[in-house]
């Protein structure tokens, strides 16, 4: 990843921390309060298994949510890392406001220096990788090796990610066209938008960002190659959030397509891979 990519990318995403720690998508006066507790997918618990007694790591966790869910759900130990200053700021304090401090920790780096980063905390039962990660990355293959080296020898990767396929996908006038690419490439895809996945909110002012595709083929093909076994993989037609507007939201929260199209595109996915040993 070339330095202006990184610098672009984090200016867009301290400034979407900022905006999304006061939104009601995320509503963290509830998530502390218990309204909305527990901050994953419905078949996240069931896919993952029990995560009692067990360690846990997020990789580019954001406002830590998620890594204060599965705190929350027993794990001995979490651990968070984002690149974003703003959100790891959040995270913290988030961490603090649930009463979760002795056993959540959050760590400001780039994924790519993860190792370094989490040397004195790695490695883990378990590294978790949630909606909107890896397409900020420009190399599967990179990932996958700081994935494997952050795994205790029987430990866990487990991911819920959007699927590569939707990431392509546009809606125009009242159809659904491919127009991204779905393979990785050397050079990103650039964007130039002042809106984010939160509900209203203010525009954002620092409106470029990055971002690389990567096949859902190559993503399973870079953990086989880091000697991982792929335990599972599902493909879902519901998402946490709205990439078309013609999509509705159930009364569990999440976004489908209308009827005639739901078993068309699949829109995320999830991946159990285990580190033998």
């Amino acid at each position: 990843m070339r330095d202006e990519h990184r610098d672009t990318n984090k200016r867009n995403w301290d400034e979407r921390a900022r905006v999304h720690a006061r939104s009601k998508f995320y509503d963290l006066d509830g998530f502390v309060a218990g309204a909305r507790g527990i901050w994953l997918h419905p078949c996240e618990r069931e896919e993952l298994g029990a995560i009692e007694g067990r360690s846990l790591c997020q990789l580019q966790c954001h406002l830590g949510v998620e890594t204060l869910s599965w705190a929350r759900l027993g794990a001995s130990r979490v651990v968070g890392l984002d690149f974003s200053h703003d959100a790891i700021t959040a995270a913290r304090d988030l961490a603090q406001r649930c009463g979760l401090a002795d056993r959540a920790r959050f760590v400001e780096s780039d994924v790519h220096d993860a190792e370094r980063a989490l040397a004195d905390e790695a490695p883990f039962d378990v590294v978790y990788v949630s909606v909107g990660a890896i397409c900020w990355l420009p190399s599967i293959t990179r990932w996958a090796r700081i994935v494997r080296a952050l795994l205790k020898p029987g430990g866990v990767l487990y991911v819920r990610e959007v699927h590569p396929m939707m990431n392509g996908v546009f809606e125009r006038d009242g159809k659904l066209v491919v127009e991204g690419p779905y393979f990785e490439r050397e050079e990103p895809t650039r964007w130039d938008d002042g809106t984010t996945y939160t509900e209203g909110g203010p525009k954002l002012e620092n409106v470029t960002c990055f971002e690389w595709a990567h096949g859902l083929g190559e993503i399973v093909q870079a953990l086989l190659d880091v000697g991982l076994v792929i335990e599972m993989l599902h493909e879902h037609r519901d998402a946490e959030f709205q990439p078309f507007e013609s999509m509705t939201r159930g009364d569990d929260g999440l976004w489908r397509l209308p009827e005639a199209w739901r078993d068309r595109l699949p829109l995320t996915f999830t991946l159990r891979a285990r580190l033998p040993g």
